[in-house]
């Protein structure tokens, strides 16, 4: 019996040696791991020299900015839209090539900004760069571009109605500015916006009933294809929206939001 004894006493000491080495090894880890889920950039030194750079507080907050941004999450890093060499330890190598956005050569110059942003965000530049808005921008250097509406890191995006008459009307209702003339801009540019916020909600109401469904074991299928439809058509008008075709626009928003409303009602009447 007491052999028994003995013998589980160094099972157990085995266990508890092998399980507080393994949560040794396993904080060693997480202390050599890139905070706040940066492991994609683990050999950045861009990511690496500004996450440890507090002043000047301007580039520090910039470089915050765009840790809590969607290109950080996406994995695009500085260099992507700054130019720069994200392996060089030096400084004057890392920055070669890295210029002010009021600099004509910068990828960030208003009137470069769609060349730079194409690399990822194909469908809407070739949209926007169809706009009058773009030719605006390309022909005289006064208009809006992808920085205007998204800040200069995405770290911004408009939904906000009012935010939206706001920012068009910087222009549209500038008495000085020949875009003065089409002064009900603003306002059809928030609805725009309204439009597809509540054809979103409609969208986002339906597909939480046909989960709601799935998990009764309901046959859905019907009901889930022609939702996928009209997700795919709201997303086509959110990128023709940046030709800034606001009529267009509206007019397929609330198309995807009165035929979203009637899958939502046909779920409704199934019980869900």
């Amino acid at each position: 019996m007491l052999r028994i004894k003995l013998a589980f006493l160094v099972l157990f000491g085995a266990v508890v040696a092998f399980g507080f080495t393994i949560s040794l090894q396993t904080s060693s880890a997480q202390k050599k791991s890139p905070p706040y889920g940066l492991a994609a950039y683990r050999d950045n030194q861009c990511v690496i020299c500004h996450l440890s750079l507090t002043e000047p507080l301007r580039v520090s907050a910039h470089f915050y900015e765009w840790l809590n941004s969607r290109h950080a999450e996406k994995a695009v890093g500085c260099e992507k839209c700054h130019g720069g060499n994200v392996l060089a330890k030096d400084k004057e190598d890392a920055h070669k090539g890295v210029l002010r956005s009021s600099f004509a050569q910068s990828r960030l110059h208003l009137q470069n900004l769609t060349t730079t942003c194409n690399a990822c965000h194909q469908e809407t530049v070739t949209a926007f760069v169809q706009s009058k808005h773009f030719q605006k921008l390309k022909d005289s250097g006064n208009g809006p571009s992808c920085t205007t509406c998204h800040h200069h890191m995405a770290s911004s995006v408009i939904y906000w109605p009012p935010e939206t008459s706001q920012l068009c009307a910087t222009c549209h209702k500038a008495e000085s500015n020949p875009a003065a003339q089409y002064a009900q801009a603003p306002a059809q540019a928030a609805d725009v916006i309204a439009a597809f916020s509540r054809a979103d909600e409609v969208i986002e109401w339906s597909q939480f009933l046909i989960s709601e469904g799935r998990k009764r074991r309901m046959q859905l299928r019907a009901e889930e294809e022609e939702l996928k439809k009209q997700e795919q058509i709201l997303k086509a008008a959110k990128v023709k929206w940046h030709e800034f075709d606001l009529d267009g626009s509206r007019q397929h928003a609330d198309q995807v939001f009165n035929e979203a409303t009637k899958i939502k009602n046909r779920l409704v009447r199934k019980g869900l």
